[in-house]
């Protein structure tokens, strides 16, 4: 005995698994959360020109990416709390070399970070090879 509707249930079920992996795979992609980064090893701080921020940095050693360099704000605020705030992620990096540029931007590996502007987070940096198509053609006009 042969069922009826065995087939459309059972292509309708796949359909939907389809379309949960596809937004489960969205929101992995696109739905990073400075926050949620590991500690990590800590390398160095360096202290704010007005001496109110301190920027350190930690190595962290991960499975999946090999090792990431992460670096966070640290701020006193006028109620004598603490306030961190990751601000730089690189994966795939092992050093890193940071300096105020002034009171609210941090340079490191040749990347400027605003205080209370966007995170540096490399996972949603996309940067073209040297040798691409693409950047031979607009780099030759």
């Amino acid at each position: 005995m042969k069922i009826k509707y065995a087939e459309p249930i059972l292509v309708f079920l796949i359909i939907i698994t389809m379309l949960f992996n596809a937004a489960y795979m969205a929101v992995d992609a696109f739905g990073y959360d400075m926050d949620e980064l590991p500690k990590g090893k800590f390398l160095y701080s360096v202290m704010s020109p007005d001496g109110k921020n301190t920027f350190s940095l930690y190595l962290v050693k991960m499975e999946k990416v090999n090792t990431a360099i992460r670096g966070e704000v640290v701020s006193i605020d006028e109620n004598a709390e603490m306030k961190k705030q990751n601000v730089y992620w690189q994966v795939g990096a092992k050093t890193a070399i940071a300096g105020w540029k002034d009171e609210a931007t941090i340079t490191v590996n040749d990347k400027e970070i605003k205080l209370g502007g966007e995170p540096y987070d490399s996972r949603t940096q996309i940067e073209l090879p040297k040798h691409s198509a693409k950047n031979r053609t607009m780099n030759s006009k």
